[in-house]
Parts: structure tokens; sequence; C-alpha cells
């Protein structure tokens, strides 16, 4: 919160706490002076030339003799709102301009890898299990891989940014998301390919809890709300990339996929290298990026932590060279009694990158267990419980919306199939053609030759077949149930056994059965309204989260919150009434519309909710909790696809109440000081 620096405030103890001392700051043309509660005066230039010099020199002394003593110590609660009240001034005095447009738009592209690799997936599968010969389980195993990915990342780098630093460690983790994402373009089977997809969701799923504290962190209080609504557009934009680029690289159609296996590199190969392009360019951008200023406060590296400060005034005022920056280092806070930790943690050097990595996961339970301590462990329970509603529901919607068109639209192809029943052929040629949607009834078959063919979804139902010939035939979805074959001829087809289930069978031959996979693929597969569906989902998340950045800050983060995940509760008994793709593709996005709101309330209430110490601990214990709450949604939503409406109805209406109301029991977060 602005304040002017020649006017006096005192700044009453906040919750959880995050401002736990009250501070009195006192200005002057001369510079500031920060005190605590307890009355000891952390000095700026007014105080050190002063008589309070002596008392804060000797503080100062207490403290970094502490520091010998024990260098177990990083932080010391009641100093907290002191080094937020300093970093807010200084990230004010430094200004908001070029430079956090510049840091948006390289942890936008972080955070847009995030929904790329959700989706990707979703894209390539149709394609890859041709290649990569994937039974239903296996592509089930590929899906929820990428969740137990990010599970594991958030946990394991949200710890180690609060120990090593924000940008080390998102550095570290896009990397390893952008390598792994490319290599997975390359692998040959499906092993190698699981294993891949593993890492980089590890990766990615490691970026997410650092972005937002990150950026948040250098941006001042009262456009908080509305910077990190802005970040949040990116999380949309990733999945309308991805969408756009599975439309222009991979083939629309299930017979085109087939085709397209035949090419040495294929199109869903190209499509997994292009998603991976966002990842590079954040960890090269990120690259030249400087550490957060108040970590590095929160680390005892004050010094640092003004060169920072000063790099952000001048990007901000290149158009204005004389500019000088007002805050000196004389005004920084360092008498205070935090013991600053020795460098046994080494300072930024790549030799010592290990050495950090170690000691910050040595320290990750100690801040993990922080977070079921008062004062932290009200607000963790309701943030828990707020994530898990949101992404069971979110989620295994998700799954339900495209799954549920594709079921419409095979209901519809099943109704238009073409019967012929009780009918005779009989020395007749059917050459280089296409056999779509047929049933045979009752039909008989004599020296009938099948050339040169593609047999899509026909059924040959109480059929007889005699002395006849299928050359070069391929086939999805085609089936010979409860028929005759007797001197049939089969050269160079696809007609595995699993086609002739309860048929009677005399004088077969096969000569050049297809060799590898003998996975029936469906050709009937169009990816069109796939991609129509993902992308009118994607797109709509935009204005819904431009929207929101109106109301974050004048609302408040909790009624933005408990507000959009009402209203998506209501809205989910239309479920109901859906009967058609046209139906499903409204309501999806008017769903996302609302709850984009929600979801990006509670992003950044829980960024806003911990102290600098434990905040990316805490996001990254959350974001693992709903990966987890996905992946069961997802589980459970696909249960019931063929069954009713009902249940993913009143699931996702009851689900997201009750995320609403445990909302509503959370603090605002708007007024805290990062």
């Amino acid at each position: 919160m602005f304040r002017s620096r020649n006017i006096p405030f005192i700044m009453s103890g906040g919750g959880d706490g995050l401002e736990s001392a009250s501070l009195v700051r006192h200005g002057s043309t001369a510079g500031r002076s920060y005190m605590s509660e307890t009355g000891v005066q952390r000095e700026g230039a007014s105080g050190r030339g002063g008589s309070g010099s002596g008392a804060a020199a000797g503080v100062a002394g207490a403290g970094r003799d502490n520091v010998e003593a024990s260098d177990e110590l990083d932080y010391v609660e009641s100093d907290a709102p002191l080094l937020s009240q300093f970093h807010e001034d200084a990230i004010q005095q430094a200004g908001t301009g070029a430079f956090q447009r510049l840091l948006l738009l390289i942890v936008g592209l972080g955070l847009a890898a995030d929904t790329i690799e959700l989706f990707v997936v979703a894209y390539v599968i149709p394609s890859a299990e041709v290649e990569l010969c994937m039974s239903g389980t296996e592509k089930g195993w590929l899906a929820a891989i990428t969740f137990i990915g990010m599970m594991i990342g958030a946990m394991i780098w949200g710890s180690l940014s609060d120990s090593v630093g924000r940008r080390r460690a998102l550095l570290s983790a896009l990397f390893v998301n952008a390598l792994f994402g490319i290599m997975t373009a390359f692998m040959p089977t499906y092993g190698n390919f699981m294993t891949t997809r593993l890492c980089s969701g590890i990766g990615i799923g490691g970026g997410i809890p650092i972005v937002f504290a990150y950026y948040c962190e250098f941006v001042t209080q009262a456009e908080r709300g509305r910077q990190l609504s802005w970040l949040l557009v990116f999380w949309a934009i990733g999945g309308v990339f991805t969408a756009l680029m599975a439309w222009i690289i991979i083939p629309r159609t299930g017979i085109t996929v087939v085709l397209d296996e035949e090419l040495h590199f294929s199109s869903w190969r190209i499509f997994l290298v292009v998603c991976s392009l966002p990842s590079f360019a954040a960890v090269i951008g990120l690259y030249h990026m400087p550490e957060s200023p108040r970590f590095l406060l929160e680390k005892g590296r004050e010094v640092e932590a003004m060169m920072v400060y000063k790099k952000i005034f001048k990007w901000n005022n290149a158009h204005n060279p004389g500019a000088e920056y007002q805050i000196t280092e004389l005004e920084l806070p360092s008498g205070t009694q935090r013991p600053l930790r020795r460098s046994n943690s080494p300072q930024g050097t790549a030799k010592n990158f290990g050495a950090d990595i170690t000691h910050g996961l040595e320290n990750s339970m100690g801040l993990f267990l922080q977070l079921f301590m008062p004062p932290y462990f009200k607000t963790t329970i309701l943030l828990l419980f707020v994530w898990l509603a949101s992404s069971f529901g979110f989620y295994g919607l998700s799954v339900w919306f495209p799954e549920y068109i594709k079921l419409v639209t095979s209901e519809e192809y099943n109704r238009n199939a073409t019967v012929i029943k009780n009918t005779r052929y009989e020395d007749h040629l059917i050459n280089n053609t296409r056999l779509d949607n047929i049933h045979y009834f009752n039909v008989d078959f004599e020296n009938v030759t099948f050339k040169k063919t593609v047999l899509n979804h026909v059924l040959f139902l109480n059929c007889t077949l005699y002395n006849c010939i299928f050359s070069d035939i391929r086939s999805s979805k085609t089936f010979f149930k409860y028929s005759i074959l007797h001197q049939i001829n089969f050269t160079d087809t696809d007609m595995h056994s699993y086609r002739f289930p309860d048929c009677e069978m005399d004088n077969i031959t096969f000569h050049g059965l297809a060799p590898g996979c003998q996975l029936d693929f469906d050709y009937n597969i169009h990816y069109k309204e796939i991609f129509q569906e993902n992308l009118i989902g994607q797109l709509t998340m935009i204005p819904g989260t431009l929207a929101a950045s109106l109301f974050m800050d004048k609302l408040g983060r909790v009624k933005v919150m408990s507000i959009s995940m009402t209203l998506s509760s209501i809205s989910a008994f239309f479920i109901w009434f859906l009967k058609s793709k046209t139906g499903v593709i409204v309501f999806e996005a008017v769903f996302n519309f609302i709850f984009i709101s929600g979801w990006n309330g509670l992003d950044i209430a829980t960024t806003e909710a911990f102290p600098t110490h434990i905040r990316t601990t805490a996001y990254g214990f959350l974001s693992a909790a709903s990966r987890i709450a996905g992946v069961l949604g997802s589980l459970w939503f696909g249960q019931f696809i063929y069954s009713s409406q009902a249940i993913p109805m009143l699931t996702t209406s009851v689900v997201l109440l009750i995320g609403a109301l445990f909302s509503l029991k959370l603090k605002e977060t708007k007024d805290n000081l990062v």
C-alpha cells in the first residue's frame, strides 16, 4: 500500500504471520528509518546519523554474532513485515513499466508451457498410438504420467525455490521441461516415450509454483492482482497455441494418420518439437533476468537486492536517463535481528548450484512442516480443500467434454449406417473403393473379390461367404460375426483373428498378413471436431481472465473465487440438457468463462497467503495435491460417459459448491505485503 515518503504511518498486525509485527516508518527528506513493534530501530540514512545508530549497531552486531553460533536459522518471523514494507517501498520507487512487461512475457511463456503440457497428449495420442502400438490401458497411463510428473516436480522445486532462489529454480525447472519435451519427439518406443513425458512433466510441474511467486515479487501491492491476472492470460494462450499448432500440423482424419505414419518423421513428432519452443524461449529470456529482490532480502543479501531495484528503475526510466533512484544503500534495513545465514549455501555460481540443491532438499521437510503449524495451518487446510475441489471438477469435466462429443458423434454415425439385408452378391468385383459404415445382415457372397479397398466400420453379421478373395485390404472397426466363411483367400490384408468372433471358418488362407501392431485403429476419428472444441474452450478463457482482472483488486480474491465457483456450480445443472455437439461446445465455453475467474483468484490468493520463506513450498504442495485430484476427477468422470449425464452434473455442482464454501472461510489477501 503506497504511502507518502513524508508521512509516518503505522501498519498493524495481519493474519497468518504475514504482518505479525507492527511497523513504524519515519520518513523525511533526509531518509527513512524502519522500526518494529519491539522498539528496535532499523535505520535508514536518518537513523545512522543520530543517537539511535549505536543501538542499531549493537543489535546488528548481536544479530550477526548469532550467525556464528547457528547457521541453521534463516528466518525470524518478526522481521517479515519490516522486509516486506521496505520491499514495497523499493518496488514503488523503481516503478512499473518496461521491465515488468518484459518479465511478464518471459514468465508468461513458462506458464503457457503448463497448459501445453496438459493438452499436448490429447492431440498426440490418436497419432502416436498407431506408431507406438498403444493399447487402451497404455494410452490411459500416458495421460496420467504427465500429472504424476507435475505432482513430483511441484513438491521438489517448490521447496527448492524457497532455498536456492526463484530465478535459478525456475530456470532449471523450465530447462528440464524443454529438454525432455523435445527428446520425447525422438523416442522410438512406448517405454522411452513414457520416461521422457514423465521427466518433462516433472520440469513444468516444478515451474508453476515459482512463476507466480517470482513475478509477484516484482510488482507493487496495489497492482499485484491486475498484473497476476494478466500473467494468467498466458495459461489460456498456451491452450490456444496447442490447439492451433495441432490444427496446422497433425492430420485431421483417422485414415490420414495411418498414411502419415509411413513418413520418416511423423507429423505428431514435429508437433511435439514445436510445443517445446515456448519453454526454450522462457529459459533464454529468464537467463537474462535478475533474482527476486524480495528473496534476496529474505536471505540477507541486501546489497544484491539493492542492485536489482536499481536495475528495474533503470529499465523503467530508459526514456529519462537523468532520473536517479532515490532509495540508497543507507536506507537498507541491514540492522535487523534476523540472523543471516553464512555462505554455506553459495550464491549464484554454477559450480555451487549442486551444493545449493542439496542444501535446499535438506531443508525442504522443515519448510513443508511449517505449513501445518500455527499460524499457517488453517490457511493451508482451507486452500487445500479449495484446490482439491477446483481440480477435481475442472479436470474431470475437461475429460468428459471431448469424450461426450465423441459419444454423440458415434451415436449419430451409427444411426446413419447403411443396412443391407437378405441379399445375394455373386461374381462381383469391389475394386479401389471405400466401404464406409455398412452393415450386411444375412447376406450371401459367392465368387466376390474385394481388391484395393478400405473397409471402415463394416459389419458382416450372420453372412455366408464362399470362394471369395480379399486382396490389398485395410480395415478399421470391421468384423465378421456369426458368419460362415468357406474357401476364402486373404492376401496383403490386416484381417487378424480378432475380426472373426463366433464364425465358422473352413479352408481359409492368409498371405502377407500386415506385420507389426495388431491394434484396431479407428479411421472414423475426425480431429477437426476435437480441435474446434478445445480451441473454443481455451479462447473463452482469455476474456474470462481479462474480466477477472477488472474485479480482482476491487472485490478481492476471496469474493471473486467464491462467486465464480458458486456460479460454476449452478451452471453445471445445464449438463442435463446437452444432447448435441454444438450444445456441448457452447456449454464448455460458458463454463470456462465463468470458472477461470475463480481459478485465477485461487492462484493469486495462494501466492499471497504465505510469507516469502515458504511461499513456493506452499504453492508446490497445493499444486501437487491438485494434480492428484485432477487424476481422480478424470477417472471418475470417465466412468460415466456412456451411462448417465446426471452423475457428472451432480458431481460437478456439489464439488464446486463445497469449494466455494471453503473459500469463504479464507482471509482476504489483497492487502498483504509480500
